[in-house]
């Protein structure tokens, strides 16, 4: 290999001096093309790829923006969702409340001069969040009193409602106002989960 070089340097002293500079000339830029495609290049490609990474950054960064914004309304609404349950929940009874709500019934009905011949909590009928406690009732008094206990009962912190509604005259003969009612109160009750 040295005898190559040796060969080529006495080659090149003979040539013309225009001769030579051309010849370094090109191995100078032999040398920076090379120089530029091994090294160079490859940055840029790097510098390019970093650069589509940015944008991409940026793009992600300026979504999240956008989402941490509708986050905050969000965030609102979920809170007066879990209030509004919280109400809700309230007038919901649960287990141990049952037994209040069904004492507050038997005074309702003491304070309103009725006369309960049936007054029967039944099984309890499980929905998805509640479940439904189905109370039959049968009661006399005077249609009057019949009334009041059912203004008060619809008064109750906690939702009752009163279907299967059947009055019926009673049979005394010496008082004509006496009704007898039938029909089936439903509490409800909140189940945790």
């Amino acid at each position: 290999m040295k005898e190559y070089i040796e060969k080529f340097a006495e080659l090149v002293e003979k040539l013309h001096i225009l001769y030579r500079i051309l010849i370094a000339t090109g191995f100078i830029v032999v040398f920076v093309i090379t120089y530029l495609f091994l090294f160079i290049m490859p940055q840029f490609e790097e510098i390019e790829s970093l650069q589509d990474k940015n944008k991409n950054l940026q793009d992600q960064l300026t979504r999240s923006k956008l989402q941490s914004l509708k986050l905050e309304p969000t965030k609102k609404l979920a809170a007066d969702a879990e209030k509004r349950f919280d109400l809700e929940r309230r007038v919901l009874p649960e287990n141990e409340e049952i037994r209040r709500l069904l004492e507050s019934v038997a005074r309702l009905k003491q304070e309103s001069g009725l006369t309960f011949t049936l007054f029967k909590p039944e099984e309890e009928i499980v929905k998805d969040f509640y479940a439904e406690i189905p109370i039959s009732m049968k009661l006399t008094g005077h249609f009057h009193n019949v009334g009041v206990f059912f203004d008060k009962l619809s008064k109750l912190s906690r939702l009752v409602h009163v279907n299967n509604f059947k009055v019926t005259h009673s049979e005394s003969p010496d008082d004509f106002s006496l009704v007898e009612v039938t029909c089936q109160a439903i509490t409800y009750q909140f189940i945790k989960k």
